[in-house]
């Protein structure tokens, strides 16, 4: 299942605590540094669950010898706070683009000698043309699957009202009818945009019209939901969600594919990609980057699409012979050309999210005193 994570940051925290690490770790921390060295026997990298097939994992111990460790996060600051204690725990990660730059700018990251990820060459040219804000020529990232988006799910069959634009979830018609997402960044981003503001803005009377926009849709809202709004959309609980879930729908099960639908919102919608990234601080970069060549050959990069879909990364002709024939019939990967052209994605800002944050806290009814 592909998931987007809930987002509450710690950025400006974070940061300091990275250059007081950088100062007393000093450089030679990797193994590209120390000189020679044998090979690493195991690997720790964090990914997120319901994403990656663990055969695929599997298949890279049974021919290297090395063992991959798997941890499981389930929110990118997880992630920050845990490298911010101890970078070199990791020596692979699945990081979202839109913190790609954060990661670097704390210094996070180590450049990936690309000369050894020979199978970079089977990902579609369209994800090479430029990379996340913060890495656009790809130095530090290889994009590891195609594009999601955050937009309106809905039940062609049960759905009371015609949806084209974010505004429409404030219908009555749509009371105790909706499930969304409780993530800031989408749900702020979304109500800018639909608003006329740009997705990242940091003015806050653009903020506030924003969240007077969500306030009306809350008065809808039957659920927030963490991770998922695939339950309540199958078992009927909604008709209507802003989520993220559309591929997965389409994967669980090929009734969804004619029950359901993903709105190409008027005012565009909230596009994220995955990375692969090597910490600065691993002193197993050269086997790091063993492990993305591995991952990126069509038929062990198959066997995640089969499990879980998603849009792939890799190039049709060389993925498709690896999986079922009407893989590639799933109507998710046919509204992925309607969606991209009218997408936009943002880097996390400390004060975009500080802005954010302190408005949810009033959205949701929790003011801070």
């Amino acid at each position: 299942m592909i998931m987007k994570k809930k987002m509450k940051h710690l950025i400006a925290v974070t940061m300091c605590l990275v250059l007081s690490i950088s100062v007393l770790s000093g450089c030679g921390s990797s193994s590209e540094s120390t000189g020679s060295k044998e090979k690493a026997d195991s690997l720790n990298i964090m990914v997120w669950e319901g994403t990656w097939s663990e055969e695929m994992f599997q298949d890279f111990t049974k021919e290297t010898g090395i063992k991959v460790n798997i941890s499981y996060i389930d929110n990118t600051d997880t992630l920050l706070a845990k490298m911010i204690e101890g970078s070199a725990d990791y020596d692979l990660i699945d990081l979202e683009g839109a913190y790609v730059k954060s990661f670097l700018d704390g210094e996070l990251l180590a450049p990936i000698d690309k000369s050894k990820v020979k199978n970079v060459k089977n990902i579609q040219e369209s994800f090479l043309k430029e990379g996340p804000i913060g890495d656009t020529e790809e130095k530090y990232t290889i994009p590891n699957m195609g594009c999601s988006y955050t937009t309106i799910v809905y039940n062609k069959e049960t759905c009371p009202i015609k949806i084209t634009s974010f505004k429409d979830l404030a219908n009555p018609k749509l009371k105790g009818k909706i499930a969304m997402v409780n993530s800031t960044i989408s749900l702020y981003g979304e109500a800018l945009a639909a608003c006329g503001f740009k997705p990242d803005s940091t003015n806050e009377e653009e903020m506030k019209k924003a969240n007077e926009l969500l306030t009306q849709i809350k008065a809808n809202v039957k659920a927030f939901v963490g991770e998922s709004a695939v339950s309540q959309l199958e078992n009927g609980e909604c008709p209507v969600a802003f989520c993220w879930d559309y591929t997965t729908l389409c994967v669980d099960s090929k009734d969804n594919w004619d029950k359901f639908d993903a709105v190409a919102l008027k005012e565009g919608c909230e596009r994220f990609q995955q990375y692969w990234a090597i910490p600065a601080a691993s002193e197993k970069q050269s086997e790091a980057t063993e492990l993305i060549d591995f991952l990126l050959r069509p038929e062990e990069n198959a066997k995640s699409n089969a499990e879980y879909g998603g849009v792939p990364n890799l190039k049709q002709d060389l993925l498709a012979p690896h999986l079922d024939k009407d893989f590639y019939e799933s109507p998710a990967l046919k509204k992925e050309e309607e969606l991209f052209p009218i997408s936009w994605s943002i880097a996390v800002s400390d004060e975009q999210i500080n802005l954010m944050d302190t408005y949810y806290t009033e959205l949701m009814g929790n003011a801070a005193e």
